[in-house]
C-alpha cells in the first residue's frame, strides 16, 4: 500500500484512500510511522520496546516528532 504513493501508482493520500477504502486521517498516521528512529524499529521488531508501547498506541500517535531523540523520549525509550 505505501508504496503506491512511492511508485506514482497513486498521486495522492485521497486517491490512496479511495483505493484502498481506508479513511485519509488513518492513513496519514500510518505513513508518520516510516519516520521512526531506527532504534524504535528495531527494538519493536526484536520485542524490547518498552511494555505499554503497542502497535495501536504507536498508529495513535499524532504528534510523533521527526526529531528521533524526542521521539525516543516520548515513546518512553529514554
Amino acid at each position: 500500500m505505501p508504496d503506491a504513493l512511492v511508485t506514482g501508482r497513486v498521486q495522492s493520500i485521497a486517491e490512496l484512500a479511495a483505493q484502498e477504502n481506508i479513511g485519509q486521517p488513518y492513513i496519514r498516521r500510518l505513513l508518520t510511522l516510516a519516520f521512526l528512529a531506527p532504534e524504535i524499529i528495531e527494538a519493536v521488531l526484536t520485542g524490547n520496546q518498552p511494555a505499554d508501547l503497542t502497535a495501536k498506541k504507536l498508529i495513535r500517535s499524532r504528534t510523533l516528532p521527526l526529531d528521533w531523540q524526542s521521539q525516543k523520549h516520548i515513546l518512553g525509550f529514554l
